[in-house]
């Protein structure tokens, strides 16, 4: 049964990842795990569970000197906060986590859904950011030890119209249980409310788990952090609300 603790898991994993592929790295200061992200010049606060000025303060140094613009912090709802407070953090929007299995849309997307980083448009941090898909197929590379949960597999999905224009993309990543953690969806403003959010998801579960288009339906379960505005979209396709958590930026 997927809890709150296994999604803050996979949340982890996959900031994790997201610094080693854009050459950034990971590290610790008295029982605070940070993720350092270059590409966007962010540095991350995994889910401490108690996080005091010991561990705050160094982790935010070497933020400094690493040149971060952007610090946030994610955050078990039951949690003590009063040290990040104490630090300068605030909440920003609350997540909710959502997991559950699929369902069919009521109405096919006539566009197309392919897995794949070869994606022209991209370009800076975006660009950079691909290569997350890219770290399981050379674990060597990323410089962890073998078996590191952020060296799961991660695949990137994107919706194209027929003629070929990028209308949206999503990354899911394989967690411990067979799960997919789904991270990153954007749909462009223009495009939405037209089914490619829904498109996307079923297109990585398909392309992840079943990739022959075998009839046989796949009993996989999605997992994923939703803003406020997000929601609604997971509970339409299938994923039930299992709690909420608290994602907090320094200001």
């Amino acid at each position: 049964m997927t809890t709150i603790s296994f999604a803050q898991e996979t949340l982890t994993q996959w900031h994790e990842a997201m610094a080693i592929a854009t050459g950034g790295k990971l590290f610790t200061t008295h029982g605070c795990s940070w993720a350092w992200q270059p590409a966007r010049r962010r540095l991350v606060l995994l889910f401490p569970r108690h996080a005091q000025e010991a561990g705050i303060r160094p982790g935010l140094a070497e933020g400094t000197r690493l040149g971060a613009r952007r610090v946030e912090a994610w955050v078990n709802s039951g949690a003590p906060a009063g040290g990040l407070q104490s630090a300068g953090f605030t909440d920003s929007a609350q997540i909710s986590w959502h997991a559950g299995e699929l369902v069919s849309p009521a109405e096919l997307w006539p566009g197309r859904v392919r897995l794949g980083t070869e994606v022209p448009e991209a370009s800076g941090a975006d660009a950079r950011e691909l290569n997350v898909a890219n770290l399981w197929r050379d674990p060597a590379a990323a410089g962890l030890s073998a078996g590191h949960p952020a060296l799961r597999r991660i695949e990137q999905a994107t919706a194209r119209t027929l003629d070929g224009g990028l209308v949206g993309r999503a990354f899911a990543q394989q967690a411990l249980g067979g799960q997919l953690a789904i991270h990153g969806l954007a749909v462009g403003a223009s495009h939405r409310r037209q089914g490619i959010g829904s498109a996307l998801l079923h297109g990585l579960a398909r392309g992840m788990v079943n990739p022959l288009g075998l009839e046989e339906k796949s009993h996989i379960e999605l997992i994923a952090a939703a803003s406020p505005t997000s929601a609604q979209f997971f509970e339409a396709n299938g994923m039930r609300l299992l709690g909420r958590g608290r994602h907090m930026v320094l200001r």
